[in-house]
């Protein structure tokens, strides 16, 4: 497993955002389509309340360890949850703290 996985989630602002992205309609109810489009920098940063630059941080950590996916659209970056890549870490996590029998 990559140690930056852990590191990515070792973080509440990260673990925050991998919330906001699982459930969309519950935090941006205002957000048509939400779940489906993805969240922009600018809502996230909106909802935890820190700077467009600490939230741009935030995502390259979760981009980076395949957590989060993004897309551009125009000049908007759109980010999802990447089920894949999130499934993939919790099986390595999960391997990694297996006790042998």
């Amino acid at each position: 497993m990559d140690a930056r996985v852990i590191k990515a989630l070792a973080c509440e602002s990260r673990l925050k955002i991998l919330d906001f992205l699982n459930w969309p309609e519950l935090y941006f109810a205002d957000v048509p389509n939400a779940r489906q489009t993805g969240l922009t920098n600018k809502l996230i940063c909106g909802r935890l309340g820190i700077t467009q630059e600490s939230v741009s941080l935030h995502m390259r950590w979760l981009t980076e360890t395949k957590l989060v996916s993004a897309t551009k659209v125009g000049t908007s970056v759109f980010y999802k949850r990447n089920e894949a890549g999130i499934d993939e870490a919790i099986n390595s996590l999960c391997g990694l703290l297996q006790k042998e029998r």
